[in-house]
């Protein structure tokens, strides 16, 4: 599941715990994903009334344990995803929430989401396009499972935002991202992500990393490397062993 966040402001929030604001916006400057989410993407979620029909859940940060409230309203207009809901005032966590956003210390709306695939289990192509020369991913339907009130940080890739799947990694900057959030540096995602270039190029939708990773054949004699990589190649062989 991807993460992306919103902020919302404090009038957006009323004593009787009713809060208001946009959980996603339209258009645009592309995310740190280089995502941009088109107008229409949430439509058949909100028809649907998300996953299996059993509404767009509110949670606290993203917590499937810890639900928080309910959505009363979900619509888009021409700035995005606005929603209106109530925390469960009466219940601990909603009340601390609740002193929470006034504060500021709850600074943000986020979509808990994924894409629709189809039978054979890939993305569905007719989910996004993607545009070469910037980049970035266009998203145009989007299976909208949650929006959770959130920590606004600074740092929001490390904070707020999901590591993508693997298996729908199709750039070398999409590799790049995925490979920092599994723990390695930039410098080392970099370079990595450069071996990988012309692999994910041919591969595609049905790239696997893990294959990837065996075919690059990364030991220390083939890639003749020294001293001051082999902390980089310690990394890699996590990350290969995190992905078995």
């Amino acid at each position: 599941m991807d993460y992306k966040i919103v902020p919302f402001v404090k009038e957006d929030l009323q004593e009787n715990g009713i809060i208001k604001g946009y959980g996603s916006t339209f258009g645009g400057k592309p995310d740190s994903y280089g995502d941009i989410i088109a107008y229409g993407a949430f439509a058949e979620s909100i028809v649907k009334k998300g996953r299996g029909g059993m509404g767009i859940s509110m949670l606290y940060q993203h917590d499937s344990t810890k639900p928080l409230g309910v959505w009363d309203t979900i619509q888009e207009d021409s700035r995005g995803l606005k929603m209106e809901g109530r925390l469960a005032m009466k219940t601990q966590l909603g009340m601390e929430s609740y002193e929470l956003m006034k504060l500021g210390a709850l600074q943000g709306l986020s979509i808990g989401f994924d894409l629709p695939r189809d039978k054979t289990g890939k993305v569905d192509s007719n989910a996004y396009e993607i545009d070469e020369k910037s980049n970035t991913r266009l998203l145009k339907k989007i299976n909208l499972w949650e929006v959770s009130p959130v920590t606004f940080a600074a740092n929001t890739r490390a904070r707020i935002t999901g590591v993508k799947g693997f298996e729908d990694i199709k750039t070398e900057r999409e590799m790049e991202k995925a490979l920092r959030d599994s723990g390695l540096s930039k410098s080392e995602a970099v370079y990595l992500a450069s071996l990988f270039k012309s692999g994910l190029r041919d591969s595609g939708s049905d790239i696997e990393v893990g294959n990837l990773l065996k075919t690059a054949k990364l030991t220390n004699e083939s890639m003749k490397i020294d001293s001051a990589l082999a902390s980089l190649l310690n990394s890699l062989n996590s990350v290969n062993d995190m992905l078995k």
